[in-house]
């Protein structure tokens, strides 16, 4: 799995390509995050279309993805739907306006799972996303993975 292939000397290595999964590109990513210089952004990992550098992710990877994954600039979520981490993007924007704006999260009334209200959010969304999001409880960031009940 970690096998690097080298062109003619004096050149980029070329890495092979290989299967990953979801999983494997977070451990990835978060490698990439700690031995990264501080002044380097997350953000630099992530192209314009939100897919993930495998340039970049290549060392901690040990090869090319055979797929590309995507991540949100928000939220630094990764998945493997371009949709989904555009989602969460315009979902956590949405999310601090309203919090700038009210000092309050977004969250249906009640509901100890963080679950998004897009009624509080109707004015800060242009659509409903298509299905439910939460506020994780650790760092207030948009996710649509349900948090456990508290």
């Amino acid at each position: 799995m970690f096998r690097k292939k080298r062109k003619a000397a004096g050149e980029e290595p070329a890495w092979e390509v290989i299967s990953c999964s979801q999983d494997d590109i977070r451990q990835a990513v978060n490698a990439f995050a700690r031995q990264a210089d501080q002044r380097i952004s997350l953000r630099s990992l992530i192209r314009q279309d939100n897919s993930l550098d495998p340039e970049l992710l290549a060392p901690h990877l040990g090869g090319i993805p055979d797929r590309p994954f995507y991540m949100s600039k928000e939220t630094f979520e990764v998945a493997e739907e371009q949709e989904l981490v555009k989602m969460l993007d315009y979902a956590q924007i949405a999310v601090d306006q309203y919090f700038l704006e009210t000092g309050n999260y977004p969250t249906m009334d009640g509901a100890r799972s963080g679950k998004v209200s897009y009624f509080k959010l109707q004015h800060y969304l242009k659509e409903k996303p298509p299905m439910d999001l939460y506020l994780d409880p650790g760092d207030r960031m948009v996710t649509h993975r349900k948090p456990a009940e508290m």
